[in-house]
């Protein structure tokens, strides 16, 4: 096996980078292989594994970021800090033979004729007006100035640094290299993303010689390693002094090495570690110099699992966007994280939230909050009012404005004080409404899921609650049956039944139901309601002149001249409800 193969190397193959995860055999084949594990997590065909044996581990855990290479593959060559520059910045003229210069010339213009290239010299002229070409080669004389740079982005250029990494029976990199600072001092701004750097002491290698230097990204690298030693401790410290943001995103580095390169830079206020799957974070601090963290596309679950940051005293910012945040804590008995009250700005959007006390204790968690994002959670998708009625997304940001009082600004926009008054007032009218629908009994329950209805009552006055009767829903199932006591006489003895149907349920069903209950003939029934009202009883009419007998009075109990109130349900296709007043009925049934 040649000696030049390790694990951890990097390398790059078509220009797809990968890291070198294990160096050996593989059962069923002849030779040795290379494992890698590449950098774009669907370039590769398995997980580190075949013919059911694990021959290694892939950082990312993809079931196809890993594939095996013979070691006899040529790589693609690495590049040095000022070849990827002017790689990038001032490459070579291209030579394309598809490319054709075809020049138009008057009729009687021999010189052009004999020499066409004399062409090039000459100046444009446009109307008579000589004018400026602006092409290629003007562009890459400008670009050509790299002394002049102060953004410099060498993102996927295949860049190593061999020089700077740790050789036998040294204890720091390689003092006295120029070669950055002569290529582009005045970089304030530096980009060394996704390259073939190992060891963490390259990078520094390079911000070493950049005095300017404010702002460093070195994303997507697969770092080997990311200790330093004694020596090169204040030289990292010197190296990073003026930097104010690092970004190190994609990286699978763990919470611990993340957070040690942190205090590499005594004047860091902004960092970023976004897309490093992190489930948690160990407890291993952040550089106390920190005002904005971004944590963003994580496994985050919990706020809980953020505890280590609850020590950062200067903390203005987190995002936490794009996490699987879906409770404070992980235990309803656990006590919840806090943060600093320097802390006034979080982002939640894009992660698992779907209660609304999650949003009623973040107050107690961010102490300090004064902007949230939260949108695109679960728990505005399908929001309801306590009547069982649709909501939109707006009327659920209405709701956190009234749930939160701290908050001046939601989704980037700031809060009026009128947008205050409409929401609190809408949540207000909620919880009433929550309260009428629910018996008097549960009322302690309910109130304790809305922590500011005695604030609002005071602030508003609270509003009149209006049980309905049962407490019940009236958008509920309960609300919608109608309750029916039905009863069959003149048998031999009297037989009852209770029914509960849906109002709207047809009379054929109901004669069905009261056929199936008695054992008759559904067709041979008749169905009367009795009201429970009292009406006057009609007089007897006196015959005409015919000598027609006279019309008795309408059957029923009279008292005092009245008599009960029926209604007959004719058989059809009309709802129970149409015929039978209230959610209760007594109907008496008898036979044709």
């Amino acid at each position: 096996m040649a000696t030049e193969f390790y694990i951890g190397k990097r390398l790059s193959y078509d220009n797809q980078l990968c890291t070198v995860r294990y160096i050996g055999e593989v059962k069923g084949t002849k030779g040795e292989w290379l494992g890698v594990e590449w950098d774009d997590s669907i370039r590769g065909k398995h997980s580190g594994e075949h013919g059911g044996i694990k021959y290694f581990e892939c950082l990312n855990k993809s079931t196809t970021s890993g594939s095996f290479i013979r070691p006899t593959r040529k790589p693609d060559l690495g590049r040095s800090f000022s070849e990827a520059l002017k790689a990038k910045y001032a490459p070579d003229p291209v030579q394309d033979p598809s490319i054709h210069i075809v020049f138009a010339t008057k009729p009687g213009d021999n010189a052009l004729k004999k020499d066409p290239l004399a062409r090039i010299n000459q100046p444009i002229r446009i109307s008579g007006k000589e004018v400026e070409e602006v092409g290629f080669d003007k562009i890459r004389k400008q670009l050509a100035q790299l002394s002049e740079l102060k953004i410099v982005i060498l993102d996927g250029l295949r860049m190593e640094r061999s020089c700077a990494r740790l050789r036998e029976g040294m204890d720091e990199w390689e003092r006295g290299l120029t070669d950055v600072q002569e290529a582009c001092p005045k970089a304030i701004e530096l980009d060394l993303s996704r390259n073939l750097f190992e060891e963490w002491r390259e990078v520094a290698s390079i911000c070493e010689q950049l005095e300017k230097l404010k702002s460093l990204r070195v994303d997507g690298t697969r770092f080997r390693s990311t200790s330093i030693t004694p020596a090169e401790h204040a030289r990292c410290l010197a190296a990073f002094a003026h930097i104010t943001d690092l970004k190190l995103e994609d990286t699978l580095l763990p919470w611990a090495s993340l957070a040690a390169l942190t205090h590499l830079f005594p004047a860091l206020t902004a960092f970023s570690a976004s897309s490093n799957l992190l489930t948690s974070l160990t407890p291993h601090a952040l550089t106390p110099t920190l005002t904005s963290l971004t944590l963003e596309d994580n496994a985050l679950p919990t706020l809980s699992s953020l505890a280590p940051l609850t020590t950062l005293p200067h903390l203005r910012r987190l995002i936490l966007k794009s996490n699987k945040i879906s409770a404070i804590t992980a235990s309803p008995s656990a006590a919840p994280p806090v943060f600093s009250k320097s802390l006034i700005e979080v982002d939640l959007t894009y992660n698992d939230i779907s209660t609304w006390p999650f949003l009623s204790a973040l107050p107690t968690t961010f102490p300090g909050l004064t902007s949230l994002r939260i949108s695109h959670n679960p728990l505005y998708h399908h929001l309801q009012t306590p009547d069982g009625r649709p909501m939109t997304p707006e009327d659920g940001y209405m709701l956190t404005i009234a749930r939160l009082a701290c908050l001046t600004i939601l989704n980037y926009s700031p809060i009026t004080d009128k947008e205050r008054l409409n929401a609190e007032s809408y949540y207000l009218s909620l919880i009433a409404k929550e309260l009428a629908y629910a018996p008097e009994a549960d009322e302690a329950a309910i109130l304790e899921g809305h922590p500011r209805w005695k604030e609002l009552c005071d602030e508003y006055g609270e509003p009149v609650v209006a049980r309905s009767k049962g407490g019940v829903n009236p958008n509920s199932l309960a609300a919608r049956l109608v309750k029916l006591h039905v009863y069959l006489g003149g048998l031999g003895e009297e037989r009852t039944t209770t029914l509960e149907i849906p109002a709207r349920c047809t009379v054929y069903t109901l004669l069905g139901l009261v056929g199936r209950a008695f054992g008759v003939p559904p067709m041979r029934v008749r169905l009367v309601w009795e009201t429970g009202d009292w009406v006057p009883a009609a007089r007897a009419d006196v015959g005409d002149a015919e000598g027609e007998e006279s019309v008795d009075e309408e059957e029923g109990e009279a008292e005092g001249g009245r008599v009960g109130r029926e209604v007959e349900i004719l058989a059809g296709t009309r709802g129970v409800g149409t015929w039978v007043e209230g959610m209760e009925a007594t109907i008496r049934v008898e036979m044709r």
